[in-house]
Order: structure tokens, then C-alpha cells, then sequence
């Protein structure tokens, strides 16, 4: 595989590798400095840096050094909403972090859910790639950003970057979701989205777009209910299934 097409996750995954399954960040430089991908990123030591801290298959072991951790891999199946709203919830975080893996980015959902949400029977945080997003986001906004629903990431020659933004709300925070997905930093091409259950949050999604602060960015948010995200997942997961038995595997495999 050409070099330069690997993630920094999986050139620091490798180095942790030569290096037995844990280093120290100075011995993970070492290896890494060789590497065709520090010729386009000339601050590739910071980037490192920030790519141990913000997987969760990188622990820190404390002074600088860093256990490579096993990647969990989990079959996940088709999945229906119910008629409990806060149970949806987690479904819907759950469906978004895995439609995330399998279109191949990184994905990321608040501390504080990963710990108290369930997906098919295992915590929501089992399924989530990224730890820590506060290099991506340093500022003011960094709390609130913390607490949106779900995001995923992509990367370029520099680290993570935002792609997606999802919130699920009932009617009563439609607004409360906007507002989060409004702090993400404007440099960051990212296209929001607000998942609800039904015709009075899509009312009160379009109403709110077409006002101050949202409108200005009205062509970037888009509203889908749980029934489209519930045919999206499902219909994911078999052309998942017929993709593996096919024999295209996922880059980096």
C-alpha cells in the first residue's frame, strides 16, 4: 500500500507495533520521522502528538508513554426504533457512530453518553473511535461542541477534521441542537444535521433555519426522521455484508 495514503492513526498504530505494543512518544517520533507523510506536514510531530491523545486505541500510560490497544470489532444488525423517546436516543447515537465506521471515518459522541447509553447491548462508547476532540476544537465553544450528539471525522495531511455534525432532538430542543452544531468554527466545511422523529420537528427545524443566526448557513443543515435514518442503517448493513463477502475490504485492513 502506497505510504502517504495511510491515516496518522495508522502510522502511529504501526510504530506502536515495531516498537512491541507501547513506546514512548519519543520512540514513536523516531520511527515515524522516516515516513513518506512528514514530507507534506512539516509540524508532523505536533500532529502526533495530538493523534495519541485523541484515539481511543492509543492509552496513556502516564510520562509520555502510550499502549497500543486492540480496535473492537462488532457485528451489529438491523435495527428499529421504538415508541420510547429516550431509548431512541441511544438508538439513534448508536446507528450514527456505526453508519460512521462503515462509510470510514472516525467517529466521536459525548463522554458522559458513551458511559450511560446502550446500543444492541453494549455501550455506546464500544463503538466510538475518537476519545478526546479538544485539539480540533480549542476555544470558547470547546463545552459545547463536547456535548453534540454524534460527529464524524475525516483526515488530511494535518489530522482530524469535522466532516458531519448530527444532533437528535425531540421538539422542545430542535433549537438547543441548532445552536450547538452553530459553534462548530466556520473554517471547517461541515454539514449539519438535525435527526427528529416526526412533522413537528421538521416544522420547527425549517422555522428556525429561516431566522437569525441559522440562516446564514440555511444550505449546510439538513433535517432527516428516525424512519429515513432507520432505512439508511439497515440498508447499509447489507451492502456492508455483501461488500466483505464480495472480498473489498476497508482501507487499512
Amino acid at each position: 500500500m502506497d505510504k502517504q495514503k495511510l491515516t496518522w492513526k495508522e502510522v502511529v498504530k504501526d510504530a506502536l507495533m515495531e516498537l512491541g505494543g507501547q513506546g514512548h512518544l519519543s520512540e514513536i517520533n523516531e520511527i515515524v520521522e522516516s515516513h513518506p507523510k512528514t514530507k507534506t506536514n512539516p509540524t508532523w510531530q505536533a500532529t502526533i502528538r495530538r493523534v495519541v491523545r485523541q484515539y481511543k486505541i492509543f492509552e496513556p500510560l502516564g510520562n509520555g508513554v502510550y499502549k497500543l490497544l486492540e480496535e473492537k470489532e462488532f457485528k451489529t444488525h438491523s435495527q428499529k426504533f421504538t415508541e420510547e423517546l429516550e431509548v431512541n436516543h441511544g438508538i439513534a447515537q448508536g446507528i450514527l457512530v456505526t453508519l460512521g465506521k462503515i462509510y470510514g471515518y472516525e467517529t466521536y459522541a459525548p463522554p458522559h453518553d458513551q458511559t450511560i447509553r446502550d446500543f444492541q447491548g453494549k455501550s455506546l462508547g464500544e463503538f466510538v473511535t475518537v476519545s478526546d476532540c479538544t485539539d480540533i476544537f480549542r476555544g470558547p465553544n470547546l463545552a459545547k461542541i463536547r456535548e453534540i450528539d454524534a460527529l464524524w471525522f475525516d483526515e488530511d495531511d494535518y489530522g482530524l477534521f469535522p466532516a458531519f455534525a448530527f444532533e437528535v432532538e425531540e421538539t422542545t430542543r430542535v433549537k438547543s441542537g441548532l445552536d450547538r452544531l452553530l459553534k462548530i468554527p466556520r473554517r471547517f466545511p461541515v454539514r449539519f444535521y438535525i435527526i427528529g422523529p416526526s412533522e413537528k420537528e421538521k416544522s420547527l427545524f425549517e422555522q428556525y433555519v429561516n431566522q437569525t443566526p441559522f440562516r446564514e448557513y440555511k444550505d449546510r443543515f439538513l433535517f432527516r426522521f428516525y424512519k429515513e435514518l432507520e432505512e439508511l442503517y439497515n440498508s447499509a448493513l447489507v451492502h456492508n455484508d455483501r461488500r466483505e463477502e464480495f472480498g473489498i475490504v476497508e482501507r487499512g485492513k
